[in-house]
């Protein structure tokens, strides 16, 4: 039996490994959106984009991850009970049923892309809603490929092999790169929609032979009266809300946003780029690795060790977050200014950003333990209360924006989405324990003392920043000055997250422990190697 220990360092072990390849597919996301910045600025073309993708990507949100998250559970059932022929039927059934629906949404957003713009663009814009409606025309096959992307990479995590998961980030964004760097002064936003939509053919495309290495073969199948499909099928009718409420709440911002005039849904985007990234680096790496793990104790009725795993995931969430927030309330500005302005982006662009990205970052814990909490509710076959707790969320973030929009601008719409998602996981966390008992709550406790602790400490030395870069201001410009304040922002925080982890250490939290003696064994076996060769 696996105690708490082990569990937590499996997680943390698997983390790791998937963090590094998801880290390398967002630096090329960073370097992404600040070529996207230079080309396009903050103005009307950027706002249209930024609207048409929150429409695009909504609806294959929808679809993607409602598939990746109720593939698991069901595959899990297929396979237990028929074997792991099964494991493959099903996979290609889901994938042409997927195929069928994604073809139905397509062919709505071609022919109603007036309506699907009303869910982002106000009309009293008529030039932004013009050009909404032409990109959400253009943009609209990323359904098809999204639904392919969500079915591989079950499949894949299903397998254990979750590093070509979490790197599929990488031929994403060196699509965009490529196009932005050699076709986009002369094709301009349409092309970058293009890219978009080529940038997931492109995750399919790199996820398919590893699917193919662990046993995936792909064959023609339409069986409708497929019982697990069918699961799957009922599995994800409420899952398209409570999966998708933070591109909802994104949705609904940019709708407000795009009355507030001309660069406001851009700053939005840009802002909540930056915030995303946390999670795309390290939260949906812990996902993608503790939700097979419950599906197979927590389903099969192994509730102890299914709230062993539990606990370790949500701390090593927690012990991620609460720096990762702590540090983007400091570095806001530079992080900005850095990433995005330059060229067609402004400072007074960059002002706006900083300021928002600030308030945006105060849901990067809850947004992260909702993620975990909904993968709990999904293993124990519950779909339907991350469905009400997501329609909560909702309902709390348009209220507030409703309230504060006029008086905030876009400050008040991100504060709005904290707000909501604060709320909405206090009340998933207590109808969660209601269902499944004591989730050892102390414990989490303890861990944000802790991690509160360690963050102060990481953050005075993040403000150590900023007179070595005043003094490299003063004495450069241009972009000498941006290469060395990126350096310079690099070091400061490598530095900062160092003073963490040994402050952590230090504190005793098991986990960084775990990790701390698992790099020593290795460099002490090679050491052995070393002697005896």
């Amino acid at each position: 039996m696996e105690n708490k220990s082990s569990a937590g360092s499996r997680i943390a072990k698997s983390t790791l490994a998937i963090i590094i390849f998801s880290l390398i597919g967002k630096v090329f996301g960073f370097f992404r959106e600040s070529l996207t910045a230079y080309v396009f600025g903050a103005g009307i073309e950027m706002d249209a984009f930024s609207l048409a993708q929150g429409a695009t990507a909504t609806i294959s949100a929808f679809v993607t991850q409602a598939i990746a998250t109720t593939y698991i559970p069901s595959v899990q059932k297929a396979e237990m009970e028929h074997g792991k022929d099964r494991k493959n039927y099903f996979t290609n059934n889901l994938l042409f049923i997927a195929s069928l629906v994604s073809f139905v949404l397509i062919a709505l957003g071609i022919i109603f892309p007036r309506q699907i713009a009303l869910l982002t663009v106000s009309t009293k814009n008529p030039e932004t809603y013009a050009i909404v409606i032409k990109l959400i025309q253009v943009g609209m096959p990323v359904v098809l490929f999204s639904s392919w992307v969500g079915v591989m990479e079950g499949y894949l995590q299903h397998g254990g092999k979750f590093a070509a998961a979490g790197a599929i980030a990488i031929p994403l964004n060196l699509t965009y790169i490529i196009y932005l760097a050699l076709f986009s002064r002369h094709v301009g936003i349409m092309g970058l929609t293009i890219a978009s939509v080529l940038g997931i053919l492109a995750q399919f495309l790199f996820l398919l032979p590893n699917a193919m290495k662990i046993g995936y073969r792909p064959r023609l199948v339409a069986d409708f009266k497929d019982e697990y499909v069918r699961d799957a099928i009922v599995l994800a009718l409420p899952v398209f809300v409570s999966v998708s409420v933070n591109d909802i709440n994104i949705i609904v911002n940019r709708r407000l946003a795009s009355t507030m005039g001309e660069g406001a849904a851009s700053i939005l985007y840009y802002s909540n780029k930056l915030n995303t990234m946390i999670i795309g680096i390290f939260i949906t790496a812990i996902t993608a690795i503790v939700f097979p793990i419950l599906t197979k104790t927590l389903g099969s009725g192994d509730m102890k060790l299914g709230k062993k795993v539990m606990n370790a995931s949500i701390k090593t969430v927690l012990f991620i977050t609460v720096p990762a927030t702590v540090g983007l309330i400091i570095l806001a500005r530079p992080l900005i200014e850095i990433a995005f302005v330059r060229g067609s982006f402004t400072m007074a662009d960059g002002i706006a950003a900083t300021s928002t990205l600030r308030c945006y970052s105060l849901s990067l814990i809850s947004i992260s333990v909702i993620n975990v909490l909904n993968r709990i509710y999904y293993s124990i076959e519950d779909t339907k209360t991350p469905f009400y707790v997501g329609v909560t969320n909702v309902a709390i973030n348009v209220g507030l924006n409703l309230l504060v929009a006029r008086h905030y601008g876009t400050n008040g719409l991100a504060a709005s989405v904290s707000i909501a998602t604060t709320i909405a996981l206090f009340i998933s966390f207590i109808l969660l324990r209601r269902k499944i008992g004591n989730l050892g709550t102390k414990s989490y406790i303890k861990a944000l003392i802790k991690t509160f602790m360690a963050s102060i400490a990481m953050g005075l030395v993040a403000l150590s920043y900023f007179p070595y870069e005043k003094l490299i201001m003063s004495f450069t410009s241009g972009g000498v000055q941006t290469l060395l304040r990126l350096i310079l922002l690099m070091l400061i925080v490598f530095i900062a997250a160092c003073v963490y982890v040994l402050c952590l250490y230090h504190l005793g939290v098991r986990e960084v422990r775990d990790i701390s003696k698992i790099v020593k064994d290795k460099i002490e076996k090679r050491k052995l190697k070393s002697i005896e060769n």
